[in-house]
């Protein structure tokens, strides 16, 4: 039985036109394999105290979230790649989703009901708090279909 080193599995490059699921769960064993998963699936680096809207990885969690993106790039077409060669492996995974992933259908059609039931408040003389509901759903509506 072969140990974790010389294992080594196999991905097909994803250029767009693959089957985005099967692609997915290729990649995520890989990620898995070699420990860094989790700096795909959440954002994985620490905010300044002095500045809490940026962000840095420590040493040890920058190199492994290289080699996270490293996978996942390896495992793209050139034309994808070239896109997200200075993201973090959070970033490429969330913008693929975003550009491949399948849509929660459940999600979907609950918000489309609630909009086609959408009736603007007797109480808001002037439309203001319902059009902000009515913006707020169809932005629910835009990324449950593409995200």
């Amino acid at each position: 039985m072969a140990n974790d080193a010389e294992m080594m599995l196999e991905v097909e490059i994803f250029d767009g036109s693959g089957n985005f699921t099967d692609w997915t769960e290729q990649v995520i064993l890989a990620l898995r394999q070699k420990g860094v998963l989790d700096y795909a699936e959440s954002d994985m680096r620490v905010g300044m105290a002095k500045e809490p809207d940026k962000k840095k990885f420590s040493n040890t969690d920058s190199k492994a979230d290289g080699l996270a993106v490293a996978i996942i790039l390896h495992c793209l077409s050139k034309s994808h790649r070239k896109r997200f060669i200075r993201s973090t492996a959070f970033e490429v995974w969330t913008e693929l989703h975003k550009l491949y992933g399948v849509p929660n259908t459940e999600d979907l059609v609950s918000n489309i009901l609630e909009l086609f039931s959408f009736h603007m408040d007797p109480d808001d003389k002037e439309g203001r708090a319902s059009a902000v509901q009515y913006s707020n759903l169809l932005d629910k509506i835009n990324f449950t279909a593409f995200s």
